[in-house]
């Protein structure tokens, strides 16, 4: 057997931001990953990983088969990939399924080494690279599970089936996701200003704690195409009742009145233009879900402002979930796979437009 580092192998693609001063490779955002393509039998990765209330799941894909979704145990073990197959080429995802959780600001995981009987091959370069911005839509929360399953628990949540993975595989593209549940533009579903994306876009990870995830990002990944779906819930906000911050008490509730449009539309604009000063070259897309609602058009009105400053954007509405039927729900009242298909082909037919 042949020992790999992750980090120092040229054949070997990390997709997902991380601390570049850490050791091994750290797994933070939802559906970070390694990708590889092995000649051999056997395969086995040595995983590093710690968390107290939330679990972390991953998943191996092999030759397209989603072969395990696991939570690795504490403390740093190895892990069989596959084994007993042909001994010939085969591509292997490890990807995490699951986003960073505040609440166990600590937690983390790391992929640290592999090793086989074979030898790897060098992959094909990807055709584009695609960054998404989202909350828990884009996280893949409730993306697997029944519809009668409604607990706030990481095992409902998978990253490899979202619109963000579909789409990239159709496009063989490498992707970044940034994404966190219940999170928007200028705040968080319960009114708490401090679940805003924008916030921590400049972050490695905002939302977590642990292996320099709270650094400035260095924007390395250059990407081709940006797809922001946020919006759902600011609008969510407007119905549930004020956020009390407990150490200043200053009170904060957004509503639909013309004021609070107001400050949706500049929010939405300076983070478009946020975006477009760290990746300049990139076109962006900013989608929503629902064509109805207060945030419709404050966020069309800033794509317009931004369009009319020359920044190259696009609006658009690729799926109305209101008619989402029963057999398109996954649990906790989420998209499920097919709704996800859905999303990922009308997103597909915008970015080839």
């Amino acid at each position: 057997m042949k020992t790999f580092s992750i980090r120092d192998t040229k054949e070997i693609r990390l997709n997902g931001r991380f601390d570049k001063n850490e050791t091994n490779f750290p797994l933070m955002w939802s559906g970070a990953s390694m990708e590889l393509k092995a000649e051999a039998s056997q395969l086995e990765v040595e995983i590093e990983c710690r968390y107290t209330s939330m679990l972390p799941y991953l998943s191996f894909t092999v030759d397209g088969v989603r072969s395990q979704n696991f939570v690795p145990q504490k403390g740093k073990h190895w892990y069989p990939v596959f084994l007993g197959l042909s001994h010939a080429e085969h591509a292997v995802r490890i990807a995490k399924e699951t986003q960073p959780f505040g609440g166990d600001w600590n937690a983390f995981i790391s992929l640290c080494r592999i090793r086989t009987n074979g030898k790897l091959i060098p992959m094909e370069q990807p055709q584009m690279k695609i960054e998404f911005i989202g909350d828990s839509i884009t996280s893949g929360e409730g993306c697997k599970g029944p519809v009668s399953f409604m607990e706030w628990v990481p095992m409902v949540f998978s990253s490899s089936d979202t619109y963000a993975r579909l789409t990239a595989d159709a496009l063989k593209a490498q992707i970044h996701v940034i994404s966190q549940s219940g999170w928007g533009v200028l705040g968080a579903w319960d009114n708490n200003p401090s679940g805003s994306i924008p916030r921590v876009y400049e972050k490695i990870c905002g939302p977590m704690g642990a292996q320099g995830a709270q650094k400035d990002y260095d924007f390395s990944f250059h990407p081709d195409k940006i797809v922001i779906a946020l919006g759902t819930n600011d609008s969510g906000a407007m119905n549930n009742a004020p956020y009390t911050d407990p150490e200043t008490g200053i009170v904060y509730k957004l509503t639909d009145s013309e004021e609070d449009q107001k400050r949706l539309e500049d929010g939405a604009l300076a983070f478009i233009h946020l975006l477009h000063e760290k990746n300049p070259h990139a076109d962006l897309y900013w989608i929503l879900f629902f064509d109805k609602g207060p945030v419709y058009e404050p966020i069309s009105k800033a794509v317009q402002q931004a369009r009319n400053e020359g920044i190259h954007i696009k609006f658009a509405v690729p799926l109305t979930l209101d008619g989402m039927t029963k057999q398109d729900m996954g649990s906790r009242a989420h998209p499920g796979l097919k709704a996800h298909q859905k999303i990922s082909k009308a997103l597909l037919k915008l970015l080839k437009e």
